[in-house]
């Protein structure tokens, strides 16, 4: 089948060839056909050398599953970004060293910038003949201090880091005391004001179950539609942190940050009780409570 592949291309090239032999060379515009002819004809050759070199090689693919960790506070965010640093950029950059080729990184969604992740999920087509240990101890002695490989497992050809998920577990901290220590401030986000917690838990009941939150993302995301299915929604006081857990089948742009603000809106008195259940029901859109910052927000986990 590969043989026969090549012949209508075979076929091309001698009839451009046979065309170039019966025009004459003082004509002018007979000389600029054929300069056209001997490109076209060179074109076709090259495609063929191009395509036997393929054949040749007989190389195969496979597919495996990675699962990464990572620091957001310096990145632009996963996807790559023509004027910014990105997740996806520079786990690229290392495996293009590792492997000896372009290779494309395809995550399980797009976390902002500042977002930060404890089990990102990607997946990569690679030679059959890479072994899949060897590719992590490689890729992670060169990825950078604020990017970690956890794993690398073989996966089904169908397995597809986005369209194979089937929930996402993102959690989002609070910092309510006096001030976080140095090694928790990039990961929290401070709250000055005092919350009514008993509100906020009040307000996040209404999130579990199928909505639409169009109110929560940002103007123009959610092309598919903005319908998401939320299968848990609580806050856990832990200290001098308030820690909102959501798991949910998908997220908009901007969604979990913009239910944070608007719970701690609510908290603190700034939005009336039943905000979010008003939101959830398409009234008042524009009454949705101030986007939390992004450093308190971490992608925890991806489930298949």
């Amino acid at each position: 089948m590969r043989r026969t592949s090549a012949q209508p291309e075979a076929k091309k090239a001698t009839k451009v060839a046979a065309t170039l032999s019966h025009f004459p060379r003082h004509s002018s515009s007979a000389y600029r056909r054929r300069v056209r002819l001997r490109r076209r004809s060179s074109d076709l050759a090259k495609r063929r050398s191009q395509r036997s070199s393929r054949q040749a090689s007989g190389e195969a693919l496979k597919r495996l599953k990675l699962t990464l960790a990572y620091d957001g506070t310096l990145f632009a965010g996963w996807q790559v970004q023509p004027n910014g640093r990105s997740v996806q950029g520079e786990i690229e950059a290392v495996l293009r060293k590792v492997l000896r080729r372009p290779t494309r990184v395809t995550g399980s969604g797009r976390t902002d910038a500042g977002v930060h992740a404890l089990a990102q999920v990607a997946h990569i087509d690679v030679p059959s003949a890479a072994d899949p240990f060897r590719l992590l101890r490689s890729v992670n002695s060169l990825l950078p201090k604020d990017i970690s490989l956890l794993s690398v497992e073989p996966a089904p050809a169908d397995f597809h880091a986005r369209f194979s998920a089937k929930a996402k577990h993102y959690r989002y901290r609070m910092f309510l005391g006096e001030a976080p220590t140095p090694f928790d401030r990039p990961y929290v986000h401070v709250v000055r004001a005092k919350l009514s917690v008993a509100k906020m838990k009040r307000e996040a009941k209404a999130l579990v179950g199928r909505h639409d939150f169009r109110a929560f993302a940002r103007a123009g995301s959610g092309k598919g539609g903005t319908v998401r299915t939320i299968m848990s929604a609580k806050l856990t006081r832990r200290g001098d942190e308030l820690v909102f857990d959501i798991v949910g089948e998908g997220f908009l742009h901007n969604m979990v940050r913009s239910i944070v603000g608007t719970l701690i809106d609510v908290g603190r008195g700034r939005l009336p009780a039943g905000t979010v259940s008003n939101l959830l029901r398409g009234r008042s859109l524009s009454a949705a409570g101030t986007t939390a910052s992004s450093s308190g927000l971490i992608l925890v986990n991806v489930g298949y």
